[in-house]
């Protein structure tokens, strides 16, 4: 009997096509009830193959495929020890690509079966593995007679493989391109040596006898030494940075008291309704052995000394709030523990800590001292060939240049996964002007066979992983570009797993808020206390999340957010979290239904039963209802409830819907309830893939949300300045620029005494930073910056005499009116000429004012400057240039209501745009435009995305014509046509030229 020992999947990086389910389900076809995948120097998707394995009844087998420039082995883990092994053996290979054989086998090689397959690493191994360990691997592409001899000088046993790289022979082109996009190469160029034979396909046993005819020994071996492999693979045991019940015992002790403590500083009284929440908690924290986890995340918490906010399911625990871990007080708002530890949950929940972006950095460099850097590493991101990653790399291997490969990546837009890729460019509008010849259609092709092969590893934005002892102990451990250690696996493995992962992370809002109350310290003397910030009962707060201006508040300042909150006309934080949550894919059909009850249409729940739908007008808007819905109508239990919600809402597991979907169903029956009520409820359920949140983490949201929003209302030039400054937000700089215009506020441009780095808020007016100047150099700007610290320059010869820069430089802050607030006296041409003299001649004993007394710049060169300067114009709109063209043919965004159903024209700037699909799964797009007095959102329906999307890529300015509808007191233009501005501007000009 035959099973496969060498296989390799899509995470094997740039060598094979083939999906891990592909492979098992291939596998289980053929009746192999037992394989081993072997992906190249790494365990790179383990937890994914155990978990499928797992759903097809095969067993699986770790092992991998080590490669290094000296030799080519398989391991297979014959236990927990040899599993271990191979964790080390990956990351010293990983660490060192010159590693030698006996530096890398001599004392790790307990429980670990090795495959070899070449002469000399086969003799030299021999020397410290012994022959139970050992074997002679005849793989695909190797003579028989061969193998043997290997197997015959060292007295070992042959084991066949297949050497598998793909399910089919056809499939070898895509590897061949893999290969050459690995080796950055082209397809022509590509040596024999750099890739495999289209023999190495995925045999049945029938066909490894056919390939093999003479070892059916071999063949059988494969069956005997799986056998011998461990398959009965368990991670559910959480690993904490201390294991022992001396540890367990004080931590238990030392959370309670801390949690106590803490509560008598969030609460006046800690009444009896506290008290039994907080030892209901600490009953199942304790009893699960998750004490040590909290204080973990209460040290980095209390040692970051910075604006922090909890989110994820661990905002449901008042054990967090009381640690200050979290900031939302779950009593208050009603939200349940068990969505973040119930008494079934066997795994580490997540607690999500989010710190100012600038800062986190800082509190990584902490957890790494404190734990010691074999302990602890950073959860991997895993990156996988996209649609536009594949074109242009499979392009580049066919000998496209980058302008040919741009030209196709730069319309695939919003398509990023059509299932037939040449089909879909084929018929889409935007491509009618790209020449497809048979060459191009040919590597779109292509490009589409290798999607979905991973690329490489980077850095998760905030996982932390700490273990007790050595962290490659429990899975290869690798160094990023940036210096950090990262695991093999991503989050979604690492949770599997039972590794103890922290997300710490960097949040650029919590940035906006800490600078805003650093401005106004500075400039204003007032006084806030980031915790004490109370937006909920702020008048002025209300009002603003009402009508829906909260453009950089944190989570709802997106256009449908936006429209949502105005339409609503309710803004409390209870409705806050709603919004947050209800604002997802799938769940737009939900939104017109939950719109209609909050105005007073009569409602009823879809079942007396469902109490828990209440808070949400009937609807399910929270990950934790889907939980509760499943257990009260399907019977599932905690365990299974929680899983459902995973499944729905992780891409990697769509495969098992079906079969959950069959469950809540029979459950349901079995239940007694209808069979109508289990298909709506099922109806509410996927709405939640793709993406979803527990309701605690929206609270958590929505806390900084308010907290936001409470700052703009009432400090709006300070707010803004800093929302800038840290580069957060939804919008470009330009976009909270006008903002801040329609604020009241004053825009200064930069002044070289004057201006800091980042932008400057203060009363009414916000001062532009150096780092809006484009193309200046932050070592200028260093230089300066350090310069003024002794005093402030009086005049260009004062600043020239002090700060040597280049002209580049020079130019560049003159063009930006930098010099303006020193020589008040000079118009800008003169200060240009003698910026000129002072840097070409670098004479600077005397004065060498050139007067120039022909006037200053005209507006229209002014505004063209500023747009280099800036990347758009400070002293008037984009649009004030093309004022005489639009004059009396558009109408105002400010006045939209005055057109309802009418077919309009309007001049507009684009700010941001969203593609999404129709139920038909056809493109669409939401688009923002602004002119001078409002901004206002436009739907492009795909007839007309189809025509008019791709303008979107290559201008800025337009005039949309269209059809202006409104819904809930919020008006919208449904996009007719779309024009771009600077072509009619053209047009007219060489019409005026021809007159």
């Amino acid at each position: 009997m035959f099973c496969h020992l060498n296989t390799h999947s899509n995470f094997s990086a740039m060598m094979s096509t083939i999906t891990i389910r592909d492979l098992l389900l291939r596998a289980k076809e053929y009746g192999q009830k037992a394989i081993a995948l072997t992906e190249v120097n790494s365990l790179r998707s383990f937890i994914h193959f155990i978990q499928k394995a797992r759903d097809l009844n095969i067993l699986p087998i770790a092992g991998t495929n080590i490669i290094t420039d000296h030799f080519d082995l398989i391991l297979l883990a014959e236990n927990q020890k040899g599993y271990e092994n191979i964790c080390h053996i990956i990351s010293d290979v990983k660490a060192n690509k010159a590693i030698t054989l006996q530096q890398l086998f001599e004392k790790q090689t307990a429980g670990v079966f090795i495959l070899s397959h070449q002469v000399k690493v086969t003799k030299e191994l021999r020397k410290f593995i012994p022959s139970s360990h050992l074997f002679v691997e005849l793989r695909c592409g190797m003579s028989e007679n061969d193998a043997r001899f290997i197997a015959r000088e060292n007295g070992l046993e042959v084991v066949a493989t297949g050497d598998v790289y793909f399910i089919h022979p056809q499939e070898h082109k895509a590897h061949k391109i893999l290969r050459a996009i690995e080796k950055n190469t082209t397809l022509s160029a590509l040596t024999a040596k750099s890739f495999k034979s289209p023999k190495n396909y995925f045999r049945n046993e029938e066909e490894m006898i056919e390939l093999f005819p003479n070892s059916l020994d071999a063949i059988n071996n494969t069956y005997y030494l799986a056998e011998r492999c461990k398959t009965d693979w368990n991670f559910v045991d959480t690993i904490f940075p201390n294991l022992n019940l001396r540890h367990n015992h004080k931590a238990n002790k030392d959370l309670r008291k801390l949690v106590y403590q803490g509560a008598r500083l969030r609460y006046d009284t800690i009444t009896p309704e506290i008290e039994d929440r907080i030892e209901y908690e600490l009953s199942i924290i304790t009893q699960k052995g998750f004490s040590p986890y909290f204080l973990v995340v209460y040290d980095i918490v209390k040692n970051s000394q910075s604006a922090t906010i909890g989110r994820g399911s661990g905002a449901a625990s008042i054990v967090s709030y009381c640690l200050f871990i979290t900031q939302v007080d779950p009593i208050q708002y009603n939200l349940v523990f068990e969505r973040f530890i119930h008494p079934e949950r066997v795994d580490m929940p997540d607690i999500d800590i989010d710190f100012p972006w600038d800062e986190r950095d800082n509190v990584l460099d902490y957890v790494f001292r404190k734990y010691g850097t074999s302990r602890t590493a950073m959860v991997a991101s895993q990156v996988f060939l996209q649609p536009r990653s594949a074109i242009r790399e499979t392009g580049k291997v066919f000998g496209l240049s980058n302008e040919e490969i741009k030209a196709v990546t730069k319309r695939i837009g919003f398509m990023s996964r059509p299932k037939e890729l040449v089909k879909w460019v084929k018929s889409n509008n935007r491509f009618k002007n790209l020449n497809l010849d048979e060459d191009l259609l040919e590597i779109i092709r292509q490009s589409d066979n290798i999607r979905g092969v991973f690329r490489y590893p980077s850095v998760h934005p905030g996982g932390v992983i700490i273990v007790p002892d050595d962290m490659r102990n429990y899975v290869p451990v690798e160094k990023a570009p940036k210096g950090v250690n990262i695991i093999e696996w991503e989050k979604d493995q690492t949770e599997d797993s039972g590794l103890l992962k922290i997300d710490l992370l960097g949040n650029r809002s919590l940035a906006v808020v800490r600078d805003t109350i650093k401005m106004l310290k500075l400039y204003r003397n007032i006084h806030l206390d980031y915790y004490a910030i109370r937006g909920t009962d702020d008048e002025k707060t209300r009002q603003l999340m009402e009508t829906g201006q909260t453009m950089g508040v944190f989570y709802i300042e997106s256009p449908a957010t936006r429209q949502l909150l105005t339409k609503a006309g309710v803004a409390d934080f209870e409705h806050v979290v709603i919004y947050s949550s209800i604002i997802r894919p799938a769940a737009n059909r939900f939104i017109n239904l939950m719109l209609e009850r909050i105005h007073g249409k009569p409602w009823n729940l879809i079942h007396p039963d469902l109490k828990c739908l209440e808070e949400s007008y009937g609807i399910m808007v929270y990950e934790e209802q889907v939980s509760m819905v499943a257990r009260q109508v399907a019977g599932f239990s905690y365990k299974e409830s929680d899983y459902l919600r995973k499944v729905i809402s992780r891409p990697n597991l769509q495969e098992v819907k079906p079969q959950w979907k069959n469950n809540f169903f029979r459950g349901a029956e079995k239940r007694g309830y209808p069979r109508q009520l289990a298909t709506d409820l099922w109806s509410m359920i996927e709405s939640f893939s793709g993406y979803s949140f527990c309701k605690p983490h929206s609270a958590s949201f929505a806390r900084l949300s308010f907290t936001c929003a409470y700052l703009k209302a009432n400090y709006p030039a300070e707010f803004l300045a800093a929302v800038i400054s840290n580069q957060g937000g939804f919008y470009s700089a330009f976009a909270y620029v006008s903002e801040g215009r329609r604020f009241g506020i004053t825009i200064l441009k930069p002044d070289i005494n004057l201006s800091e780095v980042l932008y400057k808020g203060r009363k009414d007016k916000i001062r532009m930073g150096f780092m809006a100047i484009q193309r200046l150099k932050h070592t200028t700007v260093d230089l300066i910056i350090k310069e003024r610290k002794n005093r402030f320059f009086t005049s260009l010869m004062d600043f020239f005499q002090r700060v040597e820069i280049d002209f580049s430089d020079a130019m560049i802050l003159t063009d930006s009116g930098c010099f303006y607030g020193i020589e008040p006296g000079m118009s800008h041409k003169e200060i240009a000429y003698n910026v000129a003299i002072h840097c070409l001649t670098r004479d600077h004993n005397e004065p060498k004012y050139i007067p120039e007394r022909e006037g200053d710049l005209p507006l229209a060169e002014l505004l063209k400057m500023e747009n280099e300067a800036f990347g758009f114009p400070v002293t008037r709109h984009p649009l004030y240039l093309y004022s005489d063209i639009l004059q009396g043919r558009t109408r105002k965004a400010i006045n939209l209501a005055k057109y309802k159903n009418r077919v309009i024209n309007l001049a507009g700037v684009k700010i941001t745009r969203k593609v999404t699909s129709t139920k038909k799964h056809q493109p669409m797009e939401f688009v923002t435009f602004e002119d001078e007095t409002d901004i206002y959102e436009c739907v492009m329906f795909p007839e007309i995305y189809k025509e008019f999307g791709d303008l979107l890529n290559w201008e800025q300015l337009f005039v949309v014509r269209g059809k202006v509808e409104e819904a809930w007191g919020v008006y919208t233009v449904t996009v007719e046509r779309l024009y771009s501005l600077s072509k009619i501007a053209r047009e007219q000009l060489k019409t005026i030229a021809a007159k």
